[in-house]
């Protein structure tokens, strides 16, 4: 994983993981195709600056867009 700059503070964001509470974190697009195969959840991965403690959060982008896909 290409080490990134924190917008906060400047560090870099090393710490990576997951936002947990009951279940994992994800995303859920409006208007998103109803009858798939797959789930409309789209799986969130965080990373966490070890000098401010910013939280950046990213999104499975392929994902969103088959969900989002016209047909």
């Amino acid at each position: 994983m290409p080490m990134t700059k924190c917008v906060k503070c400047g560090s870099e964001l090393v710490a990576a993981g997951a936002l947990y509470g009951p279940r994992r974190m994800s995303f859920r697009p409006e208007g998103t195709k109803f009858l798939t195969l797959e789930s409309g959840d789209v799986m969130t991965k965080a990373t966490m600056c070890r000098e401010c403690g910013f939280i950046e959060m990213t999104g499975d982008v392929e994902k969103l867009r088959r969900l989002t896909a016209e047909t």
